[in-house]
């Protein structure tokens, strides 16, 4: 069902997508609006550190790892404590826990948020990277005066209504856009005065979450900002309470807010499968820091090797049957029935399965254990 669900999606955003005119840069915005030959790569910081997590954490490493247009830099709470925001342009943080990514950072790291982006730094945050901005009086950067009346942890993929003012500034068609949703905050409005930002919301809920077979008012989902545009200081943001790193049919989003953010464009290329290539799937349950990321793009960066990220929805789905071997990033399977079973399936149907750090712990019976990073690329290549 979750496949069908997943192929219609992609046809309505195909369906309902479109590009305009790039907007002009925002007051305080100081980058060329269009890329010129020979301009250098923009440096992004992605957060890496306990906090973001899921299939949507990985693919902004990748992503970023993959545009022409940017050079990564993956960060943890300490780098960004000292100093390592400095002489980047854009941050992302992804999805996750906004609480842990608080936690991460620390209160200095949150201050050298603030100043980066204050002072001309871009910033993008999808779910928790979201969160993470809302005025609350704990474990929030209060950088947006906005807060949440609740969020639905199930995954769906609700219509996003892009106005008048989003679809301006972010050269997208206005009105209904899909993407998929997991626990991102419904966004409505404090009455606190939070200096330095100028910020509008750019799009609106519009669905209400009914998965548990009853409409929960308190929430107040229907309605509820749920992207937000704007600056803050001289730099500027775009949250989103939803996931459109996800898919290939929601990248367009991604690509109109790194523009809008950086003031020129971004390119993803295309992914193909190459015949022949080992199908590796990566267990991106649960996982967290700078050595999982650093793993993923290395997996990623192989030409013979075709990448899948797994976590309990593609379980379900049946993903593993189509991977030649899995890898297990963490010992998540100790505590989730489901996901050992799997794994258990899996290597018994003949499926191979290599694990680092923590998810050597879970390996069953045949299991690799191996470094991380090139140890995991390595020892795929000895089962192959």
């Amino acid at each position: 069902m979750k496949n069908i669900i997943h192929i219609l999606v992609a046809a309505a955003v195909a369906a309902i997508c479109g590009c305009a005119t790039p907007p002009a840069c925002p007051a305080g915005g100081e980058k060329g609006s269009s890329p010129v030959a020979g301009q250098a790569p923009l440096k992004v910081g992605v957060y890496a550190d306990k906090g973001p997590g899921g299939i949507g954490a990985v693919e902004w490493f990748r992503l970023v790892h993959e545009s022409p247009e940017m050079e990564l830099k993956l960060l943890d709470g300490k780098m960004i404590r000292d100093g390592a925001l400095d002489g980047l342009d854009i941050l992302i943080m992804p999805g996750g826990s906004s609480i842990t990514e608080f936690d991460t950072l620390g209160t200095n790291g949150v201050e050298r948020l603030r100043a980066f982006v204050r002072n001309g730094g871009g910033y993008v945050g999808t779910c928790a990277g979201c969160c993470l901005l809302m005025d609350a009086p704990k474990k929030r950067a209060r950088m947006m005066p906005w807060k949440s009346t609740g969020s639905e942890d199930n995954t769906m993929f609700p219509t996003f209504n892009v106005n008048e003012k989003g679809a301006k500034a972010l050269g997208l068609k206005e009105g209904p856009h899909v993407m998929r949703y997991h626990g991102g905050p419904f966004l409505w409005p404090t009455t606190n005065v939070i200096a330095d930002a100028h910020m509008e919301i750019w799009g609106t809920f519009d669905s209400e979450a009914t998965l548990k077979g009853r409409l929960n008012p308190k929430k107040r989902m229907y309605g509820a900002g749920a992207i937000v545009g704007g600056t803050y200081g001289k730099g500027r943001v775009f949250v989103t309470s939803a996931h459109p790193e996800y898919f290939n049919g929601t990248l367009y989003i991604i690509e109109a807010a790194l523009k809008y953010v950086a003031g020129r464009p971004i390119t993803f290329p295309p992914r193909m499968r190459k015949p022949g290539s080992i199908s590796v799937g990566f267990l991106a349950k649960g996982i967290s820091g700078v050595e999982t990321a650093e793993t993923a793009i290395a997996l990623a960066s192989q030409k013979d090797f075709d990448l899948t990220l797994i976590d309990l929805d593609g379980i379900a789905q049946r993903r593993l049957d189509h991977i030649d071997v899995l890898v297990l990033t963490n010992a998540g399977a100790k505590k989730n029935a489901k996901l050992a079973a799997a794994i258990k399936e899996f290597a018994a149907n003949g499926g191979k399965v290599v694990g680092y750090g923590d998810g050597a712990e879970v390996l069953p019976p045949g299991g690799v254990k191996c470094p991380p990073r090139d140890g995991v690329v390595k020892a795929i290549r000895e089962l192959f």
